[in-house]
């Protein structure tokens, strides 16, 4: 009775102390697992966005209204390893609150945006040495990147969506000689594809036949 009375109310303009405690319960949900880090993006996105309370309630409806207990202790650190070959993470998968990753003359693609997060930071150890890492992570999470290694390079993409206060946070802590590490809020765009134009074959040339 009481939910069809909510939903039978007429919608009220929402203020911007409501939209925060919404994005607030966002947040306490991506950081307990609940949410993708692409979920917590698109939803933060929307709170900011929301006219009514009714659209903020649809928000978090699935969440529940307080944090839950504590978690228990952290496992031991995740390990990874790409020699001469090609590691891939992607899709719906959980990642540690600490891992390492380690590309020898390898390639390790990450994509975090269907992960969900062990806390509300995490640190990713990489190694890269000669080989070539990118990490795939959504606008509105807080990405910090430190460290390199001899001839290593670096390319960064800056998000086109601020991460919100109180975002998760991915530290990235990079090492290694000679490697490529891409940060990226999406993937790239694949190549286009060479459309060949049909040869017309040639007419007859002036004087055939004489």
């Amino acid at each position: 009775m009481h939910e069809d009375s909510d939903s039978r109310r007429l919608p009220i303009l929402a203020s911007d102390a409501e939209r925060e405690r919404s994005v607030a319960l966002l947040r306490e949900a991506v950081g307990e697992g609940r949410l993708t880090l692409e979920e917590f993006s698109e939803r933060v996105g929307l709170a900011h966005a929301a006219r009514t309370d009714h659209e903020l309630a649809d928000l978090v409806r699935d969440l529940p209204a307080q944090a839950a207990a504590a978690a228990p202790a952290t496992p031991a650190r995740e390990q990874h390893r790409a020699f001469c070959s090609h590691l891939v993470r992607s899709g719906p998968w959980t990642l540690a609150r600490d891992s390492s990753w380690r590309s020898i003359f390898g390639t390790i693609d990450l994509d975090m945006r269907q992960a969900r997060l062990a806390g509300p930071e995490t640190t990713i150890e990489i190694f890269n040495l000669f080989g070539t890492v990118t990490v795939i992570v959504p606008d509105g999470v807080e990405v910090v990147v430190r460290g390199g290694g001899l001839f290593a390079s670096q390319q960064i993409q800056s998000p086109q969506q601020a991460p919100v206060a109180g975002a998760p946070k991915l530290v990235i802590d990079a090492s290694g000689p000679g490697g490529t590490l891409y940060v990226r809020a999406r993937p790239p765009r694949p190549p286009r594809p060479t459309v060949t134009q049909p040869v017309e074959p040639a007419g007859p040339s002036i004087g055939a036949g004489r």
